[in-house]
């Protein structure tokens, strides 16, 4: 995260407040929010309680945008 200048609290509001839930072809959920005009992705999976991030990043392309 610290390589792609995305902080905890970034992360944490994406995934309490996104503006969609999708889940990708290995089952994990994406939670994505639009900011400043670029996309916030997090990947993640929920295990005995616990969220568990697997990769988050941020990205201008359209393809992502399904609102």
């Amino acid at each position: 995260m610290r390589q792609r200048s995305i902080t905890r609290d970034d992360v944490v509001l994406v995934l309490t407040k996104s503006d969609e839930s999708l889940t990708d072809r290995f089952g994990h959920s994406i939670a994505q929010m639009e900011s400043n005009g670029e996309i916030l992705r997090v990947f993640f999976t929920e295990r005995d309680d616990n969220i568990i991030v697997i990769t988050v990043y941020k990205t201008s392309k359209e393809k992502y945008r399904t609102w």
